[in-house]
């Protein structure tokens, strides 16, 4: 009996041995990877892999094997239910976030906590989560000391209505502070008369325990308590810890390491690094320690954000414990001044746009009248009264860009007056215009601006005494009998072919990269540049296995030209570019302005570390004048100028500087190239009668003086 005993143990012990092999999966290194790219790979945490490598916390080597355990086992019991309408009993993993879970879920922070009021204090891994989506979120009231963050709040917003420094808010939130706001997120308000907390010392808050802070910091409670023997007794908030725990020196182990060695990975020196001098003496190499984020090493580091990962662009990818990086021998010294370049390129802009436009200045006949019409929605009655704009727009909301259009444009006459011009407006309203629209004007010289006709065969065929020039502004009109017509935005096929010219010119190799099978600006691609190479990434942005390795030469200057419209795949293809850096030199290149993410959902710091090229019709870069306008509608119309905005104003202020010459309007277009705050006007035939403007800036980013205009 006990040697059948012992032999059941014996295949007990072997089946749960395998059952645990056939859950761990074997990893070839490959080169560039690091444990956090590996484990988003699997879908597992860092922590899981730590776990199974013994060591791999603090390096890992390029062609050694990496054990990782599955995800989702296949005997596993699992009681989660993820559906459209509801979430039960998923529980939270080691690294997330509210913010993730809230994007994952598709909800907002503010239900997340509250339909599960026991993460509102602090999230931790183990915690279950429940979600109803069909429950009607409640407003959310924050409570004495707190601020809940809504759209369109910034840093120095909420900072100021509460009487304190953005230091000290910063410092009163460092734990969750990350690199955007969160709609929903419950931010502290520290008392105005507070101390900012220098580096190494933490200001405790409510509901901080002294298990929490020292796990959070590293060290033992009682590392913690021999620190601060004032909390031994009692932990309050506000009360000062000491909780510097690092060491400034530079580890010479690891630092031997990445000498002896060119296979080492997640702690290589990013040879890609463009910060100026960083051999001189100003910084020594630091290792991460464990939970230090992006943002506290920019603390301890005395930099921006921007700055720091400037100076270390691996840090954009992941901020991996162990890693050698820059850092300042004092902060206090920093030499990196954020402000150098904006400034002088302030200046000089400042200085052209004084020039800029003397040929229009020049010519102005301040003592004959013209005629502006605007073809709208809108008649002039709605747009004067604030009832009929709002029962409009309460209509139909698209309305909105027209609106704007009109207050820029409103700006735009209003600088017009003050230089002494002369001209009639008159607002036609589209659905008052059946077939034909027919004006009587008593003026020589007219001009109609069309902005955002989304259907273009309602613009009627136009009949009038004088001669009218029609400005297209994104409506597309293709011809109207006897007018000519001068688009004023440079079109999107422009706008492509002038980058494509561009990067074909340079003595580079170009691969375009797309989420299709076929690219969508494939032929246009291929007529100017028929050696381009294609590659197709999957729906979330990843490339084949050693595709994009084949495709790059280490030679030459490689172009990646990214023709896709979705923000995940521009995340992870970019985020696979920038892991390559080291061993190729890589540029970003969209043809196409519209193919830029949103702000809030893309950091300009990736596009800096692969110096995106991009084209646009509007300068970015700052001055003087585009300040005032910016300062002057926010004064006017208490909200900040949309893009619909510059437009009207730019381009209504260069039609009526046109109209004002001593000369036809059609000569001013053949003879006189015009630069405003933000658009530039060159105007070139595009068949027998109509012309297109051909104004547009391509741009670069650089990652020490910012965005810079290419030839």
């Amino acid at each position: 009996m006990g040697k059948f005993f012992t032999l059941f143990i014996i295949l007990v012990l072997s089946s749960k041995l395998a059952t645990a092999q056939q859950n761990i999966i074997e990893h070839s290194i490959k080169k560039g990877e690091s444990v956090y790219s590996i484990s988003r790979t699997y879908g597992v945490s860092m922590t899981a892999i730590f776990r199974l490598n013994p060591g791999s916390e603090d390096i890992i080597y390029a062609g050694r094997t990496l054990r990782v355990p599955q995800s989702n086992p296949p005997n596993a019991s699992n009681n989660t239910v993820i559906s459209e309408s509801q979430i039960s009993n998923y529980e939270v993993k080691r690294g997330e976030t509210k913010s993730g879970l809230s994007r994952r879920f598709g909800v907002s922070i503010a239900m997340l906590e509250q339909q599960n009021p026991h993460i509102v204090r602090m999230l931790q891994a183990g915690h279950i989560i429940n979600l109803d989506k069909t429950i009607k979120e409640e407003p959310r009231q924050a409570r004495e000391g707190e601020h809940i963050v809504v759209k369109g709040e910034t840093l120095w917003g909420i900072a100021r209505r509460n009487g304190i420094s953005v230091q000290l808010l910063t410092a009163a939130n460092a734990n969750q502070l990350s690199e955007f706001l969160q709609i929903g997120q419950t931010l502290v308000i520290p008392d105005k008369n507070s101390d900012l907390p220098i580096a190494g010392e933490y200001l405790v808050k409510r509901g901080d325990t002294k298990f929490e802070l020292a796990r959070r910091f590293n060290m033992s409670i009682a590392e913690l308590e021999a620190k601060n023997p004032h909390i031994i007794d009692m932990l309050m908030a506000g009360h000062k810890l000491n909780v510097d725990n690092t060491v400034a020196t530079v580890d010479t182990s690891i630092s031997n390491e990445i000498t002896d060695t060119n296979e080492v990975t997640d702690t290589q020196i990013d040879p890609t690094n463009t910060a100026e001098d960083t051999t001189d003496g100003r910084y020594v190499d630091y290792v991460i320690q464990p939970k230090e984020t992006l943002f506290s090493l920019s603390r301890k580091a005395g930099m921006t954000i921007d700055q720091l990962t400037t100076l270390n662009p691996k840090l954009l990818t992941a901020v991996n414990v162990g890693a050698v990086i820059k850092m300042p021998i004092d902060p206090t010294q920093n030499n990196i001044d954020s402000n150098s370049f904006s400034t002088n390129s302030s200046n000089q802009v400042d200085e052209i746009e004084t020039n800029r436009n003397a040929a229009l200045f020049a010519n102005l006949d301040t003592s004959n009248t013209n005629g502006l019409y605007f073809y709208t929605p809108f008649s002039g009655n709605e747009l004067s009264s604030p009832e009929l704009r709002q029962k409009m727009l309460n209509n139909n909301d698209n309305y909105e860009k027209y609106l704007d259009f009109f207050q820029g444009s409103q700006m735009a006459i209003d600088s017009a007056l003050a230089l002494n011009l002369n001209f009639d407006i008159t607002l036609i309203k589209e659905s008052d215009v059946e077939s034909k629209l027919k004006i009587e004007s008593t003026y020589r010289k007219n001009a109609i601006l069309v902005p955002f006709l989304e259907n273009r065969s309602r613009f009627p065929e136009l009949e009038s005494n004088e001669v009218i020039s029609i400005i297209d502004i994104s409506s597309n009109i293709s011809s109207v009998e006897n007018s000519i017509i001068y688009k004023a935005i440079p079109s999107e096929n422009f706008q492509k072919t002038k980058t494509l010219n561009y990067i074909a010119s340079q003595d580079s190799q170009i691969i375009v990269v797309s989420d299709l099978e076929e690219a969508r600006n494939k032929d246009l691609i291929v007529n100017t540049i028929p050696e381009a190479k294609f590659l197709q990434v999957d729906n979330a942005g990843f490339f084949k296995d050693n595709e994009l390795e084949l495709a790059l030469k280490k030679d030459r200057l490689n172009y990646i030209v990214l023709d896709s419209e979705k923000t995940i795949v521009f995340l992870n293809s970019t985020t696979t570019l920038m892991s390559k850096l080291s061993d190729y030199s890589i540029q970003l290149v969209l043809i196409d302005d519209s193919l830029i993410p949103k702000q809030s959902e893309v950091s300009d710091l990736r596009y800096k570390v692969l110096k995106l090229i991009f084209p646009t019709n509007m300068d970015q870069n700052n001055s003087k004048v585009k300040s005032d306008f910016k300062n002057n509608y926010e004064a006017l119309f208490n909200k900040k100028p949309s893009k619909h905005a510059i437009l009207g104003f730019d381009i209504t202020l260069d039609v009526l500087l046109r109209l004002s010459q001593n000369s036809s309007f059609k000569n001013t277009i053949e003879t006189i190239t015009s630069e405003h705050p933000h658009l530039k006007f060159e105007y070139k035939k595009t068949n027998d009668i109509n012309y297109s403007n051909t104004g547009l800036y391509l741009l670069q980013y650089d990652s020490i003086k910012g965005l810079i205009e290419l030839d």
